[in-house]
């Protein structure tokens, strides 16, 4: 199956950060994914110093996405992972990659060509 993402929009869930929305292309179906848990730190966070998250040492927030990656690889050998339309491969790209939400994106929609 082949996906199209249309939009990635705040999470109407409370435990939940954001929520992607794709398009199959083949049955025109759309299919929601909730991702990122509402309340814990991730690579954005930590690098705004307007979050509560924020650390000051770079070194610190590289070794903590290091942490996080490194725990979290095995969420893209999946299947709905190696395709990009899972929330840990969502978390993974989106919220772990970049310093700011939208070079997370940028890094997503490139790492699954979309």
């Amino acid at each position: 199956m082949s996906y199209k993402l249309k939009s990635i929009v705040k999470s109407d869930k409370s435990d939940k950060k954001y929520k992607a929305t794709f398009i199959n292309k083949e049955t025109k179906k759309e299919k929601n994914i909730h991702f990122g848990a509402n309340g814990m730190r991730d690579f954005t966070l930590i690098n705004d110093k307007n979050s509560k998250f924020y650390i000051k040492d770079p070194k610190k927030r590289i070794e903590v996405r290091t942490n996080y990656q490194r725990r979290h690889s095995k969420d893209l050998e999946t299947k709905s992972g190696k395709t990009g339309v899972s929330a840990g491969a969502l978390s993974y790209f989106v919220l772990w990659t970049g310093k700011t939400f939208n070079a997370g994106l940028s890094n997503y929609k490139k790492k699954y060509k979309l």
